[in-house]
């Protein structure tokens, strides 16, 4: 039979105490156990129960829910609750009913009642500071509700009775801040009696008192605890608190899961008793050697005063050393940078802790909620240690289901009973990994601390995993965008010698031009007035108006010239009718039908370099219409759409070959490519339907220098 035990964290006494009397008795039984913790208390049930490895993973035949340290365990109020998460796996809680689910619980209204009423008129005690545990937890507002209802009962008869409630969740150093709390509100006097609601808070009390004995020099005052951890009878003074036998807690709730899972009648309700167990804390005055007598005489009758002090001085020293061997795993821990170094740590100081098994276990996603959702979690195990012996080689470096992993650990030794405790390692937010392991009860608040250590390391080691792959990523980005960029730079390269040549070709034109036909005419001119002034007889008028004519003519070539240039238009009349004036100019000299549409907002301006280049990139189209595509018909449009401008010039001509553009482009396709790349415009060439070539460039408006 295996039984699952959920609990918070085995960090403390009460928690600790009753895994041991589960452990004890579950050994008796021949059961295993294996123990579920937590560490987040401000998780929310919901959340927490989400986290709880599904059946298949451990294959648990019942489930203990120690609700009485759960956060929130009011999420469990009826065996539908259960149901919900654990569906018909038999479950029982340990500290609240729960309707309908077997539940064992403390009795402690009588025992709370009789404490308070004993400092009330044994030690006469008027002002009270009562630290509860959480606000909302189910024992910490009975607890509370018997403190307040019990004192309100007296107030008559004593009028000077007061208390102040405080809350310290149940943590030493919570309680430690509710007591600096109620101090600075009462100008550093202490109360009469501090009531604690747990002996976990009393503890802290009395390490705030010897920590500031001399710093807030005043007398300590009565402190009293509750649940009786085995620590409470051995300080000094010794704590009057209320005795909730723990280990007898924990073999009640195994005998009642193992009866349940074997279908034998359980009671819904089964009580253990409480009692208070007066001490020195409370005022209450004893002579020391008879308190030590007594406690010898409850654990061994047979055991003599030297035989009990070399106990507790052995448990002392090893204390110590545990605590050595914690804190240099720690340091050594700072200085891992690879799984094998944390394997070389663990192992080294596992085996002095005499930890008989113990799992590193790294998840392969590092979301848990999508893996146990779908009812397959991956684990990669990273150290596995079973019986004392290490198998580094378990699933050699690749990842396996958390059930297979845990069948195939048990399978290596299965004479060998278990009782493992389970943990997850956590980073802030996320899950990345658990703990397996079987250690005794002295060690599980230290290995809590190795846990987080551990955490952080696989976390580091995460990031440098990531810091290398994004390194490469970089490296291979950088080698990507140098050849894109040589290609780009051997293109601009290309096409700026194609500009050159352009210019240059431009440059002779326009020079050929003048002296082929601005040169000739303005010779002719010269001609004829050298021929008019050797005259000898008067110009006639015939002569003036053919003189005039071929003057106008010049004129009206070189303005043509000035014109191709540079359209000064544009400056003057604006886009809108400089690229009408040019569409009619080509109809005329072409024969070829030019439509023109502008559809752009009036107030819009364009930028004088972007008109220019968008007005020659139109130019330059037209001229490859007439010159390359055998059309009839040419429309050219300028629209704007949110914010872009898009002009188009398509023809229905023969169309062009998309893959000899790619081959080999020539001087006109690069020109107007290289005009849309210097006003950061996109250019592409595409064919229309059904037949002919669309030129089209996209002026994004919200780049510089764009329209205003």
């Amino acid at each position: 039979m295996r039984i699952g035990l959920f609990l918070n964290l085995l960090d403390e006494e009460y928690q600790i105490s009753v895994y041991k009397g589960i452990v004890k008795k579950a050994k008796e039984h021949g059961v295993e156990i294996v123990c579920f913790q937590q560490d987040n208390k401000n998780m929310s049930m919901e959340e927490l129960v989400s986290q709880f490895p599904k059946k298949h993973f451990f294959n648990v035949d019942g489930i203990i829910l120690l609700t009485s340290v759960i956060t929130d365990n009011f999420a469990f109020s009826k065996k539908e609750d259960i149901e919900k998460y654990w569906e018909n796996i038999p479950v029982i809680s340990v500290g609240q009913k729960i309707k309908d689910v077997p539940s064992l619980m403390i009795e402690t209204d009588e025992s709370m009642k009789e404490l308070v009423e004993h400092l009330v008129l044994k030690h006469k005690y008027r002002k009270f500071l009562y630290i509860g545990g959480s606000p909302k937890h189910h024992d910490a507002i009975l607890r509370e509700q018997i403190f307040k209802k019990t004192l309100e009962a007296y107030k008559p008869w004593f009028s000077d009775l007061q208390y102040t409630i405080k809350y310290g969740l149940f943590l030493e150093h919570v309680a430690i801040q509710a007591l600096e709390e109620y101090l600075k509100e009462n100008g550093n006097n202490l109360p009469d009696v501090i009531v604690c609601a747990n002996d976990n808070m009393a503890l802290g009390i009395y390490k705030f008192f010897k920590m500031n004995s001399e710093r807030l020099n005043m007398k300590e005052c009565a402190v009293t605890g509750f649940d009786d951890v085995p620590q409470a009878k051995f300080e000094i003074p010794s704590l009057t608190t209320i005795h909730q036998p723990l280990d007898e807690i924990g073999e009640k709730s195994l005998e009642l899961i193992k009866e349940f899972v074997e279908k034998k009648s359980v009671s819904d309700e089964t009580f253990i008793e409480s009692k208070v167990m007066y001490r020195n804390s409370c005022g209450c005055n004893s002579d020391l050697l008879k308190q030590t007598e007594d406690i010898l005489l409850e654990q061994n009758k047979n055991t003599d005063m030297q035989r009990f002090l070399k106990h507790i001085q052995s448990k002392y020293v090893r204390s110590e050393n545990i605590l050595r061997i914690v804190n240099r795993i720690a340091q050594q821990m700072n200085n891992i940078s690879s799984i094998d170094g944390l394997n070389y740590v663990i192992s080294e100081n596992i085996s002095q802790l005499e930890v008989t098994s113990f799992c590193i276990l790294k998840f392969k996603e590092y979301e848990l909620k999508k893996s146990v959702k779908n009812n397959q979690l991956y684990v990669l195990p990273i150290y596995v240690k079973r019986n004392k012996n290490d198998f580094f080689d378990f699933s050699k470096g690749k990842t396996i289901t958390f059930g297979d992993f845990y069948q195939k650990f048990l399978e290596i030794d299965n004479s060998k009973q278990t009782s493992l405790i389970f943990k997850y390692l956590r980073s802030g937010d996320d899950i990345i990994g658990c703990i397996l392991y079987e250690a005794s009860h002295v060690l599980l608040p230290y290995i809590t601390s190795i846990s987080n250590n551990i955490a952080q390391v696989l976390n580091r080691l995460k990031s440098l995993e990531e810091k290398e792959k994004y390194s490469e990523y970089l490296e291979k980005e950088v080698t990507k965008r140098t050849k894109e960029l040589v290609k780009a730079n051997n293109k601009r390269m290309k096409v700026e010698a194609e500009v050159l040549k352009i210019s240059e070709l431009e440059r002779q034109r326009f020079s050929n031009d003048l002296h082929d036909d601005i040169c000739q005419r303005l010779a002719g001119i010269s001609m004829l007035c050298r021929s008019y002034s050797n005259q000898t007889v008067p110009v006639s008028k015939e002569q003036m108006d053919e003189l005039a004519q071929l003057t106008g003519e010049t004129l009206q070539c070189t303005r043509q010239y000035a014109h191709n240039s540079y359209p000064v238009e544009l400056e003057s009349l604006g886009m809108k009718h400089s690229l009408s004036n040019l569409c009619n100019s080509f109809s005329i000299q072409s024969g070829i039908e030019c439509d023109y549409e502008w559809n752009v907002n009036e107030n819009l301006v364009f930028d004088k370099i972007k008109l220019l280049n968008l007005f020659r990139i139109i130019q330059e189209a037209l001229h490859n219409v007439l010159k390359h595509s055998k059309a009839s018909k040419v429309e050219v449009s300028v629209n704007s759409e949110k914010n872009k401008i898009i002009a188009k010039v398509c023809d229905n001509g023969c169309g062009i070959n998309k893959n000899a553009i790619k081959e080999k482009k020539g001087i006109g396709m690069n020109s107007m490519e290289y005009r849309a790349n210097q006003i950061g415009a996109e250019f592409k060439i595409e064919q229309n339907k059904p037949s002919g070539t669309c030129v089209i460039v996209t002026v994004d408006l919200n780049s510089t220098n764009d329209i205003v």
